[in-house]
């Protein structure tokens, strides 16, 4: 599959995930076999409790999840405003996706920590005084470790910038207009767009003139059989490999929007390669049938590629899959209403299920064996925390059953609750009624203890005005 459908259905496959696990990961829901400890106050307000696992939310303000099994614990301020995770080990925060942190704990008490601001501002720390950073984008900067790069600093960009990886040091002024660089191994130099050139001995040799009207050079060097390239913009693109085991012509074309027409293949692979219409017919086939893709964009496309495939009809329906030694998943989404996850998760059996049809309905099944729906269901798209915070708030029904058996039904914003397992049943109005039955006997409350009664020990007991008699 090439680069141009890989960020084609990258693009969607992103989006479409957004708050979504693909791989195994810390439960971030109930685990534990046992009866829960439940508080609740209508939707503002819900604690729940069991063996190690505890359970916070103030709606819509904040909400938390604490496992002390593995010291983990989640914590949400009006999501997605703030988002954080974090272990003994680790941490990750997000607001509002757009700025970011991630940071590493040691035993001797030291944190590495990084922050993004895209792009605007970065900012981070390590061990040493060395090894921290910021940066304040475009007036200065001092980046470590980011951007494939040990150091990477500027000054009123693009005026002047400079970088260095392992032994390779490079400087421009006015990016990416002048460069130069270099290494043992490494040449590089350009004065944009007359003259470049990139050399790495015994990997690659590539150049360009008047760019990017005429550029050649040599690829794959440090390996069996290297390949060579030719660029005629836009009228003629080839690359052939020494020993004419791989080939590939191109006419008439522009990056991202492919070619008028053309063709290639590998022996090797058995990979053969076929365009037209630029993006609008695409072809590929192979021998092991372990490389496919056919598109006719906008009204059909499909891929498969190392176990994963990819499908849409139209601009609205898309199939995604995968088939791995670790995962087996299958989704379906017709844009922007309906969603259908399924995830399998193959070392450990257990299953994650997952489906939408927005506004309308949710329904969802964690590997943990907790599963409910709930309608209204208004966040679009599959964002598990957000979903958890605001859709109580505009529900109509809410039904879950958690791994412990209990069962709940919420009903009109949660204005009535149930709560029930095969010993005990619970029914909650907000102020106006606190219900609990057991083989015992059974409690009341009005307004949380102003008048109640509870018969289930041995001697009743009254409350009146929040005093017990």
């Amino acid at each position: 599959m090439d680069s141009r459908f890989k960020i084609q259905f990258g693009i969607v496959f992103s989006l479409l995930f957004l708050g979504s696990s693909l791989y195994a990961k810390i439960p971030t829901s109930f685990t534990e076999d046992i009866k829960s400890e439940y508080h609740q106050f209508w939707f503002l307000y819900e604690k729940e409790s069991r063996g190690r696992q505890t359970f916070l939310a103030f709606r819509p303000f904040y909400m938390s999840f604490h496992d002390e099994t593995y010291a983990f614990q989640f914590r949400s301020y009006l999501s997605p405003i703030y988002y954080k995770e974090e272990t003994n080990y680790w941490y990750t925060w997000s607001s509002l996706f757009f700025f970011s942190g991630t940071g590493f704990k040691h035993e001797e008490g030291d944190e590495d920590e990084d922050i993004l601001f895209t792009p605007l501002f970065l900012w981070g720390k390590g061990e040493s005084q060395r090894e921290n950073y910021y940066s304040i984008f475009p007036i200065y900067g001092k980046i470590r470790n980011k951007l494939s790069y040990q150091e990477l600093n500027y000054v009123l960009f693009p005026m002047y910038s400079e970088w260095k990886y392992k032994t390779y040091k490079a400087k421009s002024i006015l990016w990416p207009l002048v460069m130069w660089g270099g290494s043992e191994t490494r040449d590089d130099f350009r004065i944009f767009p007359f003259y470049s050139q990139k050399e790495h001995e015994g990997k690659y040799k590539r150049y360009s003139l008047l760019w990017p009207f005429f550029q050649w050079g040599e690829e794959r060097l440090d390996k069996k059989e290297p390949t060579s390239y030719r660029i005629f913009f836009p009228f003629y693109n080839t690359k052939d490999s020494i020993d004419g085991n791989m080939k590939s012509r191109a006419y008439l074309w522009f990056p991202l929007l492919n070619s008028l027409f053309s063709y290639g293949y590998d022996k090797k692979t058995g990979q053969t390669n076929y365009t037209a219409l630029f993006i609008f017919f695409q072809y590929t086939t192979s021998v092991k049938k372990d490389t496919e893709k056919l598109v006719f964009f906008p009204f059909y496309g499909y891929s498969y590629f190392a176990n994963k495939e990819a499908e849409f009809i139209t601009p609205f329906y898309i199939r995604l899959s995968q088939n791995t030694s670790h995962l087996k998943s299958t989704s379906h989404f017709i844009l922007p209403f309906y969603s259908h996850m399924k995830n399998e998760y193959v070392q450990t059996g257990r299953e994650d299920y997952y489906w939408k049809l927005w506004p309308l309905f949710r329904y969802h099944k964690d590997p943990e064996g907790n599963f409910g729906w709930n309608t209204l269901a208004i966040i679009p798209v599959r964002f598990e925390v957000m979903e958890d915070v605001w859709e109580p708030i505009f529900s109509i029904i809410e039904y879950k059953r958690s791994s412990n058996g209990e069962k709940r039904l919420h009903l009109i914003t949660r204005l009535y609750t149930h709560r029930w397992t095969d010993e005990e049943t619970n029914i909650h109005i907000p102020i106006l009624m606190e219900y609990s039955k057991t083989q015992t006997g059974f409690r009341y409350q009005f307004a949380y203890g102003l008048l109640g009664i509870d018969t289930r020990t041995e001697t009743n007991k009254f409350q009146l005005f929040w005093w017990e008699l």
